[in-house]
């Protein structure tokens, strides 16, 4: 599984250098690159531009060369310094029925835009629809063969809609008919052409039960765009920082549970392009490191049981509440050989079934046995493992469970 940030605010495309340190120096290692594009009309339909100082503004319409020219230079240095680009975004654009020109414009930007992301080496391409009531199936099949020819993924995406100033349920925001409208896609397409990347914002501002969407989607699913906000407005803030009486606004669980659900292993992607863009750029730097620790973090969560099959056996660290937890949750399924304490008094006693022994005897494992430590005090306890000579060191700590157990266990110290 990939963990991605987009890169606005991130790297200057004329300037990387600087950009790209400061993302090797916070860990972060693939990029979600966002593709800005103008839409100009043929000349015969262009209108009278404003002017600035007496002058005629006389800008440049974009073209396909543009895009190339504006982005390749950045892409081959982030490849210099070993950081991936793994998902390109296309520029969404609003359909006017007013203007028959645009709908090709549209369909041949988006044709180019594979063959860039072919000569980024970028496996997915996402392409919003332009509007909620549109033509998907001839949309999207024009850009089929070329998709199919360049070996890339197109990603549909759910949008939110303004409606009178108020954000609603926009284009592909039903999990049923997106299994549809993909399904028929990649039936046209001969080949499996077609994802699926979920937008967390959007099923935010839409209401959407998150974890039954994912469970709809199942392998379709490719990518997820991991952003917080209040629900009602459509900004990209870091992931668990919107909050409100200290409750999350975001369906963090339900996300969690819903990848655990389809054992995703595809990309997530990091947008917290809002909160970038009000810190100061001296500050920046350090939000590239909490980004890489919460997309990492969120990695581990989802991953938490795909994690547990790594090795033939497995044993655990600590006798309390995380590893009640555990036994509750995974015991019948991933049984441990046995847990240990460094408290003396509970050795060769008995702990949700399983028998308590003395550190010491973590020496003696098989190389392919794994140490899941199972207390709060994690830094502290893989210190004194590795100190032993311990290897394969994880941590459990399953803030997603499939259920929640409340009887917390209390021992009187003495």
């Amino acid at each position: 599984m990939n963990v991605s940030y987009r890169n606005t605010y991130m790297i200057d495309t004329k300037k990387p250098a600087g950009g790209i340190r400061d993302l090797k120096n916070a860990g972060i290692q693939n990029l979600m690159l966002c593709i800005s594009a103008w839409l100009w009309p043929p000349e015969e339909e262009q209108e009278e531009m404003p002017r600035w100082g007496g002058k005629k503004n006389v800008r440049k319409r974009e073209t396909p060369d543009t895009i190339k020219n504006r982005y390749m230079d950045m892409i081959t240095a982030c490849r210099r310094n070993g950081i991936g680009i793994s998902v390109l975004y296309a520029p969404r654009f609003s359909r006017k029925k007013d203007k028959p020109w645009l709908q090709d414009y549209i369909t041949d930007m988006m044709l180019e835009c594979i063959e860039f992301c072919k000569r980024a080496g970028c496996p997915y391409l996402i392409v919003g629809m332009p509007e909620k009531d549109y033509d998907y199936i001839g949309f999207y099949g024009k850009l089929s063969a070329k998709a199919r020819e360049a070996g890339i993924m197109i990603l549909l995406i759910n949008q939110a809609e303004d409606f009178a100033g108020h954000l609603v349920r926009g284009a592909l925001c039903e999990s049923h008919a997106v299994v549809e409208l993909i399904d028929q896609l990649n039936h046209d397409a001969g080949n499996n052409v077609f994802g699926f990347c979920l937008d967390m914002g959007v099923c935010n501002i839409c209401g959407n039960d998150v974890q039954s969407f994912i469970n709809t989607l199942g392998n379709r699913l490719k990518a997820v765009i991991l952003r917080d906000n209040d629900g009602h407005h459509n900004t990209a803030q870091m992931p668990f920082t919107c909050a409100h009486g200290e409750s999350l606004a975001t369906d963090w669980i339900g996300l969690i549970r819903g990848l655990r659900d389809i054992c995703f292993q595809e990309e997530l992607i990091v947008d917290f392009t809002d909160t970038l863009a009000v810190f100061s750029p001296l500050l920046r730097p350090t939000l590239f490191r909490l980004a890489c620790e919460v997309g990492n973090y969120i990695k581990w969560q989802i991953q938490l049981e795909q994690n547990l099959k790594k090795y033939k056996s497995i044993v655990l660290f600590g006798a309390g509440n995380m590893c009640r937890n555990y036994m509750k949750c995974y015991g019948g399924k991933y049984p441990p050989l046995f847990t240990c304490d460094n408290n003396p008094k509970l050795w060769d006693t008995e702990f949700e079934g399983l028998t308590v022994k003395n550190p010491e005897e973590l020496k003696n494992l098989p190389d392919d046995c794994g140490v899941y430590i199972c207390n709060i005090y994690y830094r502290e306890i893989e210190t004194q493992l590795r100190e032993m000579g311990i290897k394969n060191i994880e941590y459990f700590n399953d803030e997603y469970m499939p259920t929640f157990y409340f009887d917390r266990l209390e021992r009187d110290e003495e």
